[in-house]
């Protein structure tokens, strides 16, 4: 595991952004991991703007999403309306070459599998963008309910609440995301973290056992693992 310290969080985006067009320089077919939150918007803005600039060509990549909420998909709050506006388009993705968990599925378990089995004839993922939640989350690999492969979870009520809006109507939520096994099973890994809220779980995956009550420590033997992190992130280190 590498970690490289930025100032700030604009750093961290830029810094993400610029490995993120070597890595399709370099390989222009790779399969990419795509996260949601907060973390990854400038990033996914600055490679909008690169592609705009005809500095960034995702024609021949493909990528999966991390994760999705069993959520009706016209809702704002589900992850495919948040990469409709943030990723897909204004990074150039075809739609056939933009995958996510089918949140509408009327068996989630069935498509988790299927979902996985997408992945694996894919080839598997070559870099996964990945973020990491105040609780050491990955993905949607919540503490206690990490798993190895994609599989179905249970939204904890501090985790519904980042979703944002009145979701009573829908509890208890659901979501499917990739598994840990799924993830470090990648050719590479990127990490994006920022803000005091990450400080805790970022220590935690330097320097605790393995664990999956903080499902980050579980990712720290991946062989070719990067953290981007800015100062307030990595407070404790």
């Amino acid at each position: 595991m590498k970690i490289e310290i930025l100032k700030t969080a604009a750093d961290v985006a830029r810094r993400a952004a610029l490995l993120f067009q070597e890595a399709v320089k370099s390989r222009p077919d790779l399969v990419l991991a795509l996260p949601t939150g907060r973390t990854p918007i400038e990033m996914y803005a600055l490679l909008a703007q690169a592609r705009r600039e005809g500095a960034l060509d995702v024609s021949q990549a493909r990528c999966f999403n991390l994760d999705e909420v069993l959520l009706p998909r016209a809702l704002p709050q589900t992850f495919f309306q948040f990469m409709t506006q943030h990723a897909w388009g204004p990074l150039g993705f075809a739609p056939e070459r933009a995958r996510i968990p089918n949140g509408e599925a009327d068996d989630p378990e069935a498509e988790a599998e299927r979902y996985e089995g997408e992945i694996l004839a894919a080839g598997g993922i070559d870099l996964g963008i990945l973020g990491i939640g105040t609780d050491g989350h990955i993905a949607y690999n919540l503490p206690g309910q990490a798993a190895p492969r994609t599989h179905v979870i249970t939204l904890d009520a501090a985790t519904e609440a980042t979703l944002g809006g009145d979701l009573s109507a829908f509890r208890p939520i659901r979501g499917i995301t990739m598994g840990v096994e799924t993830l470090l099973s990648a050719k590479q890994l990127l990490l994006l973290a920022t803000g005091n809220s990450k400080a805790e779980a970022i220590r935690r995956l330097r320097d605790d056992p393995p664990s999956d009550r903080w499902p980050c420590t579980l990712f720290r033997g991946h062989a070719h693992l990067t953290v981007l992190a800015d100062e307030a992130a990595a407070s404790q280190l």
